[in-house]
């Protein structure tokens, strides 16, 4: 069985098309739009904070579709206990956990049978979680604009995938139907895309945001840095004018050391601008030719496969 099979089998989803948590850039509406196109919508946990808050958008996906979705968790304080809730409490049964799998979720695991996927930037963050019961790894290149290390996406894959028989996810700088055909021609079981979504119709940010971008793109397509926000992590940013000047002053390692920082600095994504900002982006930016629909992003993904393959995609019902 090729790894999309298993893939598709395990999340019950119709294509091999994640949608990335973001952390500050997904919500109930973009997580449901994503699924309900076929994909797998994962809603970020980070910026909502409290169990109350991340049910509320939980409850906004599953008004809106009943196709699978994943919760992300990523590896902060009280982790657990965030997953644990929304086991017990919140009835939530597939998650994305960034660089974590404790022998706790484990249990829960295998009490309620939960499907978990795991997404690490390093080899080193993969040793620590491979020999868990996950049942999908995402390798998550410095193509992609969260945090990430200095692997690219398939130094990550040629790296990890031989010490998993768990299908294994590219993410970063994943795009389009080629990307697809591409992923899965190496052995990867489909692709995770964060980017192309969150300048979808249906993502939180704000609508001013995305004309900007798509505007910047048909004179002088925008490309991104890697810049290291810690000792041990990067991040990737849009190159304009707000990030030249805040990498000239040092401001960005000193905000990424303060968490409160980092939730005003994302908090001007959902808010009207029309100057730039300092924006978090993956290499395929560039590429932002208009706003589009998850639908017509899933479509489009789907069908440049079969151009690419001469084939058809793999598909549930």
């Amino acid at each position: 069985m090729h790894p999309c099979d298993q893939l598709l089998e395990r999340l019950g989803v119709r294509y091999p098309i994640v949608q990335g948590g973001m952390t500050f850039g997904s919500d109930g509406r973009l997580v449901a739009a994503v699924s309900e196109a076929g994909g797998l919508g994962t809603l970020g946990t980070f910026h909502y904070r409290t169990f109350d808050k991340v049910m509320v958008e939980v409850e906004r996906i599953r008004g809106a579709t009943d196709r699978p979705f994943s919760v992300n968790v990523p590896f902060f304080e009280n982790n657990f206990e965030l997953v644990e809730a929304l086991v017990r409490r919140g009835g939530v049964r597939v998650f994305t956990l960034g660089g974590w799998f404790s022998k706790e979720v484990a249990a829960l695991k295998v009490e309620l049978g939960l499907t978990v996927l795991v997404s690490v930037n390093s080899p080193t963050i993969a040793r620590m979680v491979v020999e868990q019961p996950l049942d999908v790894l995402i390798v998550q290149g410095n193509e992609s604009g969260g945090a990430n290390s200095h692997y690219t996406t398939r130094q990550l894959f040629e790296l990890i995938s031989p010490t998993t028989d768990a299908p294994v996810l590219l993410a970063g700088g994943q795009w389009d139907g080629a990307d697809l055909h591409h992923a899965l021609l190496l052995g990867a079981a489909g692709v995770q895309l964060g980017t192309r979504f969150f300048f979808s119709e249906e993502s939180p940010l704000h609508p001013s945001i995305k004309e900007q971008v798509i505007g910047s793109n048909v004179t002088r397509p925008l490309t991104t840095t890697l810049t290291p926000v810690s000792e041990t992590l990067n991040m990737r940013f849009i190159h304009n004018k707000t990030f030249k000047k805040a990498r000239g002053a040092g401001d960005i390692q000193e905000i990424f050391q303060d968490k409160e920082q980092v939730f005003s600095l994302s908090a001007a994504f959902f808010e009207e601008n029309r100057k730039p900002l300092l924006i978090y982006a993956g290499t395929g930016v560039y590429k932002l030719e208009r706003l589009e629909t998850c639908q017509e992003i899933v479509s489009s993904i789907v069908s440049g496969y079969q151009a690419a393959a001469g084939a058809d995609l793999p598909a549930l019902s």
